[in-house]
């Protein structure tokens, strides 16, 4: 018996085996030796998917039994670098224009308090309560809080 005809054998006998299993989808996973010989099996090479391709044993057709990824790779590495350099410098300016709204709302809710505060401070000066002086104490030291 010559190689192809055993190798078509093989071929033959997973895929009877596959359709005794129920298994519409059977994958056989082939690679090349270190040799040189075309090796078949139910299970890829080493267990690692990336290092065998699957047979389609209907049209013989053989695939990679693992995607490469769309993005791969692409251009230099000073290419890729540039990439990333712009990503980061765009995700640095939106991060800025978030900073600098963020301090100019603690500046608006800085200048509300220290009004509040003065306004609080007047109330408490005509106040007629036992804790007058207390509550004097308490809203200038909001004042110097809020107003310097």
């Amino acid at each position: 018996m010559n190689k192809s005809s055993l190798s078509l054998f093989l071929l033959g006998v997973l895929y009877a085996a596959g359709a005794m299993a129920g298994n519409n989808v059977y994958n056989v996973y082939t690679w090349k030796s270190g040799s040189g010989s075309t090796s078949y099996s139910d299970t890829p090479n080493r267990l690692q998917p990336e290092r065998s391709n699957i047979v389609n044993i209907r049209t013989r057709n053989v695939t990679p039994a693992v995607a490469k990824p769309e993005n791969a790779q692409e251009g230099t590495l000073s290419e890729q670098q540039a990439k990333l350099n712009e990503k980061i410098l765009a995700q640095n300016k939106q991060v800025e224009e978030q900073n600098k709204k963020v301090e100019e709302e603690n500046r608006k809710n800085k200048e509300d308090n220290c009004r509040i505060a003065r306004v609080n401070r007047q109330f408490a000066e005509s106040a007629r309560t036992a804790n007058r002086d207390d509550l004097i104490k308490h809203y200038q030291s909001d004042i110097n809080k809020y107003c310097n």
